[in-house]
């Protein structure tokens, strides 16, 4: 299950500047630092910096090493500044926080920055850590149906298998009809413009087609004739410009495929696999759909046992953190959605709308990422390294990657490897609150 990661609360660390911090609240879990540094903590950075270069400072009229700090100051001015300023941001932040007592999740947003070589004051507008009240989170009770896997569900995917395998073999001695497969070029015109034009395209004789009357228009035609197929394309086709618009496809056929399925027999069974018997076959599809079944009654346990918790829960939730879960779950709608052929363009129109469609899902998302770091905190569940190894290996096989490769590509990224932390505490957390669930099984009359 997808899920969004809570960053952990900023470190509590020792004070070591003088700091003046007020703290506004802005809205639920969003507060504004304003925090100024005292004179003595920036004269000291920029003294710390010009003693730090002075050292191998090149000037030209004095020795490496030996030049003036009124004449180091003048040449690196600039780059003085740059450093400092990065220095001190960060630096002092993070005592603010601790100096207050601010459960800071993230980085803080900084603005109006003043700054010169004796004095820094700026914003930092931050999102904090939501209180949450957890009324109940161990031995929650649950009903839960195990699976069944019917004979008529076996036979349907052998059914599959069998379709898969068909043979296809030219027709000489008739004429095309409803199930046979036309091999044949074609162009399409729309409103009289020529817009698509394919060749050895496979044309499936429909008894209902995408496009109204297709397939009948074909039946009957033979090898070498070339008919004209006229049709309307529906208000909710794929290509926008074409929807309701009048079609012509200009269809010259090359060849009539009829579709032969093989009989189900231990033959069958063999071509498919290692198997000696159909039987053999049949046991092996019904493992796989009770393996597909328990994964997905696995998930549907899950999402149930969120959705019980959520309901023993009480908090607001970061604005900020619900939006970029909002916009991320845009972006991989508006992905799915151009992969099935949208105009990117044309989405954009939408994302408002997919913006608010989406946004329960989001704002859900995140209180199930605060209430299971609530949890993990209680309980102290963390993602040991022997965790660690095993989601390495999980990895490895599911991707097909050497587990070496898996650990560098994890270890060279401090954000990644801190994301894979926290997936594997949440992960770890779900599976102890399974663990300690009441759950009755409750076999569905379906």
């Amino acid at each position: 299950m997808s899920r969004v990661q809570v960053p952990s609360p900023a470190p509590f660390i020792c004070l070591v500047m003088n700091l003046k911090v007020s703290v506004k609240d802005i809205k639920s879990c969003e507060k504004m630092l304003t925090i100024d540094v005292s004179e003595e903590a920036v004269s000291n950075e920029f003294a710390s910096f010009y003693d730090t270069v002075a050292k191998r400072a090149k000037i030209p009229g004095f020795r490496p090493g030996h030049a003036p700090r009124s004449v180091v100051a003048l040449h690196y001015r600039e780059e003085a500044r740059r450093w400092v300023l990065d220095q001190l941001l960060m630096q002092s932040f993070r005592e603010a926080v601790a100096q207050e007592k601010i459960p800071v999740i993230g980085e803080p947003a900084v603005h109006e920055i003043q700054f010169d070589e004796s004095h820094l004051k700026f914003n930092a507008h931050v999102e904090t850590r939501p209180k949450i009240k957890l009324d109940k989170y161990v031995g929650l009770s649950l009903t839960h149906a195990p699976i069944q896997v019917k004979e008529p569900e076996v036979e349907e995917m052998i059914k599959r298998l069998q379709e898969a395998r068909a043979k296809f073999v030219a027709v000489e001695d008739r004429l095309s009809g409803h199930g046979d497969f036309l091999i044949c070029d074609y162009t399409l015109a729309v409103d009289g413009t020529e817009v698509e034009k394919r060749e050895g395209e496979w044309i499936e004789l429909r008894e209902r087609d995408l496009l109204e009357g297709f397939s009948k228009q074909l039946v009957g035609s033979k090898p070498g004739e070339m008919r004209q197929v006229v049709t309307t394309f529906p208000t909710d086709f794929g290509r926008e410009e074409w929807r309701g618009k009048s079609g012509v496809f200009s269809v010259t056929v090359r060849e009539i495929k009829e579709k032969r399925l093989l009989p189900l027999d231990d033959e069958f069974a063999k071509e498919t696999g290692e198997y000696s018997t159909l039987g053999e076959l049949k046991d092996a599809v019904r493992q796989d759909l009770e393996a597909e079944k328990n994964k997905a009654n696995a998930l549907q346990l899950e999402r149930d046992l969120m959705e019980l918790l959520l309901t023993k829960s009480h908090f607001d939730v970061p604005a900020p953190m619900v939006q970029r879960c909002v916009a991320r779950h845009v972006e991989q709608e508006i992905r799915a959605l151009v992969a099935q052929g949208r105009k990117p363009e044309e989405l954009k129109k939408e994302q408002e709308n997919l913006k608010e469609r989406l946004r329960p899902a989001a704002e859900r998302e995140v209180r199930i990422a605060f209430v299971l770091d609530e949890v993990a905190r209680r309980e102290g569940i963390s993602a040991t390294d022997t965790d660690l190894e095993a989601k390495y290996a999980e990895i490895s096989r599911r991707s097909r990657r050497p587990i070496e490769q898996v650990k560098t590509f994890f270890h060279k990224d401090e954000g990644r490897h801190e994301e894979l932390m926290i997936q594997v505490r949440q992960e770890k957390t779900v599976q102890w609150m399974k663990d300690r669930a009441k759950i009755k099984e409750v076999v569905s009359k379906k």
